[in-house]
């Protein structure tokens, strides 16, 4: 397959936004069957990566705090908010190309 070069592009509508006309270019690249896996495709796309790795975050989190009804309602309400949202994946140094922290 690698030797095929499979890729696809395509524009396709954006969900991640309240936008029902935005939309998403998309390059998707195919070298192996595990590239067509569900994970492997998001991870190919830079916006749903990112929710990819805060998935991730929140899951190693939610092992010692996920007990705590205090601590998942403040989560939960820091994910509902966009500013909140790019602010904690900032933090955990998940967003594209940054290494450090912001102030």
């Amino acid at each position: 397959m690698r030797e095929s070069e499979l890729k696809i592009t395509a524009t396709v509508k954006n969900k991640l936004t309240d936008d029902e006309n935005a939309e998403l270019p998309v390059e998707l690249n195919f070298k192996s069957l595990a590239d067509f896996a569900p994970d492997a495709v998001a991870s190919q796309v830079p916006e749903l990566k990112k929710l990819i790795e805060l998935r991730e975050a929140l899951v190693a989190l939610k092992g010692p705090l996920g007990n705590i009804p205090a601590f998942r309602e403040r989560l939960q309400s820091l994910l509902n908010s966009e500013e909140s949202r790019e602010k904690l994946l900032a933090e955990l140094n998940l967003l594209s190309g940054q290494e450090e922290p912001q102030a």
